[in-house]
């Protein structure tokens, strides 16, 4: 009985001929092409993908920051006008930016003192182009030993055209130990100081101040009876042979009225 199963089982095998197998290699070789060029397609599909994406990203970075730039530059000219060629041949021989004053001073006081001041100046020092400067309260800081200075704040003064150009070139060098002119003093007893004051130019960070210096501590010292801390004092500018000059007197003591 085994026996005849074995030869029934060798009479249904049919032996692959050489032309059936390479027929089948042949259907298997191309259908593992076709799976490959799948693939391939699909990497490629993939890589543009990514691709476009990556140059979308890029290009909205693109966009973003020159919007950015546009903003600023919209922002930083906002509210200015377009200039002209008139404007520009202006800013040539534009002048020379005086601080605005401040708004909040007292009016200049005018009464015995700064007339007999102004007379003595004309009369008795034959002094010429007479200006007020500055008047302004005398603080603690004007007092000390260790500042030795008169402070003249700029946008405190009444005016500042009391320089020469050579001397104002001068004060407004930013180069330090040149920027000084030697200058007489004219105290409150109508008596010329026998020591020279050094004015110059402070540049500090938001503003700039005229300062009497050097010899001012000493001065103020052998006048403080006439000129007390808290006092309101007035700076005068003059001209004595073409020299510059200034006095200083009190217009106001603390709790005084005029």
């Amino acid at each position: 009985m085994e026996d005849t199963l074995v030869l029934i089982k060798h009479a249904n095998f049919i032996p692959e001929d050489s032309s059936t197998r390479r027929r089948n290699q042949r259907m298997l070789t191309t259908e593992n092409n076709q799976y490959l060029r799948k693939i391939e397609e699909l990497a490629n599909d993939m890589l543009r993908f990514f691709r476009d994406k990556e140059l979308k990203n890029k290009s909205n970075a693109m966009s973003v920051v020159k919007d950015e730039v546009s903003a600023e530059r919209l922002r930083k000219s906002k509210g200015k006008r377009p200039r002209s060629t008139t404007s520009v041949v202006k800013n040539v021989s534009k002048k020379r930016k005086v601080p605005k004053k401040s708004e909040d001073r007292p009016p200049v006081v005018i009464n015995e003192v700064t007339e007999q001041l102004k007379e003595f100046i004309v009369n008795e020092m034959k002094g010429t182009d007479v200006k007020l400067v500055i008047q302004k309260t005398l603080y603690t800081s004007d007092t000390l030993k260790t500042q030795n200075r008169l402070n003249m704040p700029l946008n405190q003064l009444e005016t500042d055209e009391f320089l020469t150009e050579d001397e104002r070139t001068i004060i407004e060098s930013v180069v330090p130990k040149e920027n000084t002119i030697e200058v007489s003093l004219l105290g409150p007893t109508l008596e010329m100081y026998e020591l020279k004051m050094e004015l110059t130019m402070w540049h500090l960070l938001r503003t700039k101040n005229y300062v009497l210096k050097t010899n001012w501590h000493r001065f103020w010292f052998d006048n403080k009876r006439h000129l007390k801390e808290g006092s309101k004092i007035q700076v005068w500018s003059f001209r004595r042979d073409q020299q510059l000059c200034f006095a200083i007197t009190c217009v106001e003591k603390p709790g005084d009225v005029f």
